[in-house]
């Protein structure tokens, strides 16, 4: 076949790789899906061309935590604490989907992080209903072109159906979060030979865990993470650490365990300890901080402390109930609470801050290693996919640009984006989603929006309520 040859031309290029110069302004070359040279001025005959002067081009970001599903329910929430979400979005609206639901906020909401420059993307997916439900939620994921991994959730939703008689609701209660039911075995080993029998592939399989934890011993626990890796996911995505009054220390008892490897990808941690940050290093393993979410339910990023230890920090977005799902937003606050933290620190002390390369980092290379696709994104680097994106820099409030890399974490959002490219295919061109036809899909999602509306209305709150109060050990109060 014929080798398809892409020539950007006169961008100033972030290569976020110890080993490459940036250049400004350079050329880069992708033949197929590869970068093939990077260099200040490429002549290549029979490539497409793209006047990329004036621009910043960088690796895609990599968002290495989000519930995609709930992409239907942007603003839901506008001044929800930790237990209303666990109400409203973990018990009631998580039921209210029906599988044509999924399958749309799946692949709408990998869209939206595509069109904001992230490429590749870790689906903390946790809204497994139904067989049709994981088939909907694997189809979306994988048709809107993004790379990643999706995490199969073995977390047992409430079995309660909207318009049902509420007075089985205690018993089904009692069975949220319960032990790994044969059907989660079943189900999960069907999608993953289904839809990701392929490691190589440009989604891979992985597994989100349970709420660990809300749980009072680490036997279940245990059971269930070696289970997931008889399935031999690319990473298990677990919660940790958000609430500072968990039942169990699941780092602590993982690590009594032998159990805590560089497949583990450990959400959140703003609670951890130094000492169990350690365990985390030493067993490999990484942590995805969700800064805008976190600091909402009045939690520190744990970012600063992880990474003085030598731990690999990644960004997440996670849930974009209340935030958009951009990089940009999580970059400038985890800019910004990093400079406080240091500042803070010793206050008589004039120090310098950190700059926004570090925060690029942590939003691209970094965050690929701590996947595990180190070797193929996160660099602009030859040999590597071509993941990147390329952002204007002329616009009112950006020109003209000194730094580019404040362009980037500083200065940038999604409608700057002006071309994304993932696997050497165009996302984005010229500022627009490629193939897509945005009215549709709007109409589409503003339905799906009122059917999950109608069927909420008709779930018990309550009960609800004091299940998962209990579970997280959070006081019931205004």
């Amino acid at each position: 076949m014929r080798t398809k040859r892409t020539l950007f031309k006169g961008a100033t290029i972030l290569t976020m790789d110890d080993a490459l110069e940036d250049l400004a302004p350079g050329d880069l070359l992708v033949e197929d899906d590869r970068i093939a040279a990077i260099g200040p001025s490429l002549a290549v005959d029979d490539a497409e061309i793209v006047d990329a002067s004036g621009m910043v081009m960088c690796p895609g970001f990599v968002d290495t935590h989000r519930h995609t599903w709930q992409t239907p329910l942007h603003g839901v929430r506008t001044d929800w604490n930790l237990l209303d979400y666990m109400t409203y979005i973990r018990g009631m609206y998580c039921i209210s989907y029906d599988p044509e639901d999924a399958e749309l906020a799946n692949r709408v909401g990998a869209l939206e992080a595509l069109d904001s420059g992230i490429t590749t993307l870790v689906d903390h997916s946790h809204l497994q209903l139904s067989e049709a439900h994981s088939d909907a939620l694997a189809e979306g994921f994988l048709s809107s072109g993004i790379r990643g991994i999706h995490c199969y959730g073995t977390y047992r939703n409430l079995a309660f159906r909207p318009g049902e008689p509420a007075q089985r609701l205690p018993e089904l209660l009692g069975e949220v979060n319960g032990p790994l039911n044969e059907w989660h075995r079943r189900n999960a080993a069907r999608v993953r030979q289904k839809y990701f029998a392929d490691d190589s592939a440009r989604v891979r399989f992985g597994i989100a865990s349970r709420e660990f934890e809300t749980l009072s011993e680490a036997g279940s626990m245990l059971d269930e993470l070696r289970w997931a890796r008889t399935l031999a996911p690319a990473r298990i995505s677990i919660h940790v650490g958000m609430s500072a009054n968990e039942p169990l220390d699941v780092v602590r008892a993982l690590h009594e365990a032998g159990e805590i490897g560089p497949d583990l990808l450990f959400v959140h941690g703003n609670h951890l300890p130094d000492e169990v940050l350690r365990m985390v290093i030493d067993g490999g393993a990484s942590i995805s901080s969700a800064i805008e979410i976190e600091m909402t339910y009045g939690a520190w990023p744990v970012v600063e402390r992880f990474t003085s230890m030598g731990g690999r920090s990644s960004l997440g977005i996670d849930a974009t109930i209340d935030f958009g799902g951009d990089m940009f937003g999580q970059m400038r606050a985890l800019l910004n609470t990093w400079r406080l933290e240091r500042s803070l620190r010793n206050p008589l002390r004039m120090t310098r801050k950190v700059h926004q390369k570090k925060v690029l980092e942590i939003a691209t290379v970094r965050a690929a290693e701590a996947i595990g696709l180190g070797e193929i994104t996160g660099s602009l680097v030859p040999g590597k996919k071509a993941d990147l994106l390329l952002m204007r820099t002329d616009g009112i409030g950006q020109a003209p640009m000194w730094d580019p890399y404040a362009a980037i974490v500083s200065y940038g959002h999604a409608s700057l984006v002006d071309t994304v490219m993932v696997d050497g295919r165009f996302a984005k061109r010229r500022g627009q989603l490629v193939g897509i036809d945005w009215p549709a899909v709007r109409a589409s999602l503003q339905r799906s929006k009122e059917n999950i509306q109608r069927r909420f209305s008709l779930v018990p709150e309550q009960p609800i309520r004091a299940r998962w109060a209990q579970g997280f050990r959070i006081e019931i109060a205004d």
